[in-house]
């Protein structure tokens, strides 16, 4: 019922929006982003929680493949905005308590798909803000290897796989200083649905513009998910720093 709900408005929001800003060209701006995150994991399973964590310093070791992209339509104060991120990491811990398993290793993939409709509400020289609603769609994959500390112990392993998708809140703010610098500050929220999963972000970047097509971006993401997964919780934390180009168009 709330998503049909959400889509609803979203859908209401678009057409409303689009006949208010009849007469105004579609702008674009892309963005493609080299992103290098760390990986924090828990994970439920029938020998107890599994937990792993990885900083800046190891993040790309833990690293099999990442990609993450951006890309916006806006038409006077409304926009469109959709977002990718893909990413194959793994982690290593060692096990509490190392009676059974002297180590865990957490391998994780997962794409995210966001989706927003956005609406300015306040604009001036100095600064925007945008408001939104949309959903973000996931397809994850977890394996969990528990390696035994004893040939009296067999290595053990859990698979846990699902797709999802939860609404989302949105906001944003967009600060010009100078003559071709700006800073951009996005936050999100969702999984208002059930308490089987959520999902929240932020991301904060500074940028730099070339000339009007082209500009430079710099920064730091952080995303976090929870699903329950057969019965068993699964929480998993995306974060670190990065850079990104856009083409304007």
């Amino acid at each position: 019922m709330m998503t049909r709900s959400i889509a609803a408005f979203i859908g209401a929001s678009l057409v409303s929006g689009t006949a208010a800003a009849q007469g105004m060209p579609w702008s674009y701006n892309a963005v493609l982003y080299g992103w290098v995150p760390a990986m924090d994991a828990s994970v439920d399973t029938r020998f107890g929680e599994v937990e792993s964590s990885g900083s800046g310093s190891d993040a790309l070791s833990a690293l099999d493949m990442a990609f993450m992209g951006t890309f916006e339509a806006r038409r006077g104060k409304w926009g469109l905005i959709g977002d990718l991120i893909y990413a194959d990491l793994s982690n290593s811990e060692a096990t509490p308590r190392g009676v059974l398993f002297e180590d865990a290793e957490i391998g994780v993939k997962t794409t995210a798909l966001s989706g927003y409709a956005t609406y300015r509400v306040y604009e001036t020289e100095a600064v925007a803000f945008d408001i939104g609603g949309g959903v973000r769609a996931f397809d994850l994959s977890v394996d969990t290897a528990l390696n035994a500390a004893s040939d009296r112990v067999q290595d053990r392993g859990v698979s846990q796989t699902a797709s999802w998708a939860d609404p989302l809140l949105a906001a944003r703010v967009i600060a010009p200083f100078g003559e071709k610098w700006f800073a951009t500050a996005f936050a999100d929220a969702g999984g208002f649905i059930t308490e089987s999963s959520s999902t929240w972000q932020v991301l904060g970047t500074v940028g730099y513009r070339f000339d009007e097509r082209w500009a430079a971006q710099f920064g730091y993401r952080y995303m976090n998910l929870e699903k329950e997964i057969d019965g068993r919780d699964v929480e998993v934390d995306l974060y670190g720093p990065l850079v990104g180009v856009s083409f304007r168009f």
